[in-house]
């Protein structure tokens, strides 16, 4: 198991609503992924502290069914949700990482030095998750060392009840408003309304909602630092 097939697979998402059911599942036509070890890695951490998939459906805010399916190795995680997840087992995502790799496995590291590299996404071609607050297309997916993961989002949550939990996640965070309006809600700050050409960066560890500002759904483009290859 490679380290960059994890973090290819474990789609960054800026928002931690659990995935609907008819949004896509990866299978290994799509990548090398092996989420079955995946699942076994989360289910000896929980394992390990005596807990039942309710207490850590209690810790995590993931459904039970969500989590049984993690463990069975049925569906993965969106990037906020795994680390979610990884604070709910008090472990640091490396640590379900490590448990992925046996010892006689070798995990590549990034380049030191990686230069001259581009990735390319065309119009309509990008990764699609969908979300209870949102469609999210991501863009460039395709070489795995980038340090900023981009992408379009149709924002259609309206209230904080309809988005779930605030979310947040290491790194930093940009967002332009492409179409319609969005506001912005934090744990620090009044909410913010963001109209077409606004834009708006931030520390993303900010406990953070993105929700639309009107009648209709709202589009926006987004950029997140991934501090995972720093």
């Amino acid at each position: 198991m490679d380290v960059r097939d994890l973090r290819n697979h474990l789609i960054l998402s800026t928002g931690n609503a659990e995935p609907r059911p008819e949004a896509r599942e990866t299978s290994s036509e799509d990548t090398p992924f092996d989420q079955a070890s995946f699942g076994a890695a989360v289910r000896k951490l929980r394992a390990d502290r005596g807990w039942t998939l309710k207490d850590l459906s209690e810790r995590s805010k993931i459904s039970q069914s969500a989590l049984s399916r993690v463990e069975t190795g049925q569906i993965t995680l969106s990037f906020d949700r795994a680390h979610a997840l990884a604070r709910a087992l008090d472990a640091d995502f490396s640590q379900i990482v490590n448990r992925m790799v046996r010892s006689d496995e070798t995990r590549t590291q990034q380049p030191v030095n990686a230069s001259g590299w581009r990735t390319v996404t065309r119009r309509g071609e990008g990764h699609r998750v969908s979300q209870n607050n949102g469609e999210y297309e991501y863009l460039c997916t395709d070489f795995l060392y980038r340090r900023m993961v981009a992408g379009i989002a149709e924002v259609t949550a309206h209230s904080l009840e309809e988005h779930g939990p605030f979310v947040t996640h290491p790194g930093e965070e940009f967002l332009m408003v492409v179409e319609g309006s969005v506001i912005v809600e934090t744990e620090y700050y009044a909410p913010l309304i963001l109209d077409v050409g606004d834009s708006l960066q931030f520390d993303s560890t900010t406990p953070h909602a993105v929700l639309a500002g009107g009648k209709k759904s709202a589009r926006v483009f987004f950029s997140i630092t991934d501090p995972r290859w720093e």
